[in-house]
């Protein structure tokens, strides 16, 4: 409800409350003036406070794959944390990253070819082999580490 519409009710549901409290029930005007303004003060909130509660009728939007959703979501952060401890990129990034490299190159040389075989390096590139499979491998800086994952989905 706009803001004129709610103080046209509150003003009438006063107006009402104080002429019905002054001639019907013969209160005195300083009485009636204090039964009235509390009413239309709450008629006045509950008309601009009555729009949030109304119905949405809109179409609800299409559900999204919620693990993909989730995953891109908070990939950012976990990156950004991966990049300053070591420990964690070694652990969680890592293995992941490797398993998809694993996966790449075996649809591309073979189901029986290793990440650490020589044909592997050669497949993936130096920069994005020793990324996946140096121990003490970090995490590159953002351009860098996109570029290398660019170059692994056009594998």
């Amino acid at each position: 409800m706009t803001l004129v519409r709610a103080g046209i009710l509150a003003a009438s549901i006063a107006m009402a409350m104080f002429l019905g409290s002054t001639f019907a029930f013969q209160v005195p005007l300083g009485w009636a003036i204090l039964f009235a303004l509390p009413a239309g003060a709450l008629t006045l909130a509950v008309g601009l406070l009555s729009g949030t509660f109304d119905a949405d009728w809109t179409a609800e939007p299409e559900p999204q794959a919620a693990s993909v959703t989730l995953h891109a979501t908070f990939l950012t952060e976990r990156l950004e944390r991966s990049a300053i401890d070591q420990y964690r990129f070694t652990s969680r990034v890592q293995p992941r990253l490797r398993r998809v490299a694993e996966a790449v190159v075996r649809g591309r040389l073979g189901s029986d070819v290793d990440v650490r075989d020589p044909r592997a390096r050669e497949l993936l590139g130096a920069d994005l082999h020793r990324l996946v499979t140096a121990s003490d491998a970090q995490l590159p800086p953002a351009k860098t580490f996109a570029a290398l994952m660019r170059r692994l989905e056009d594998l």
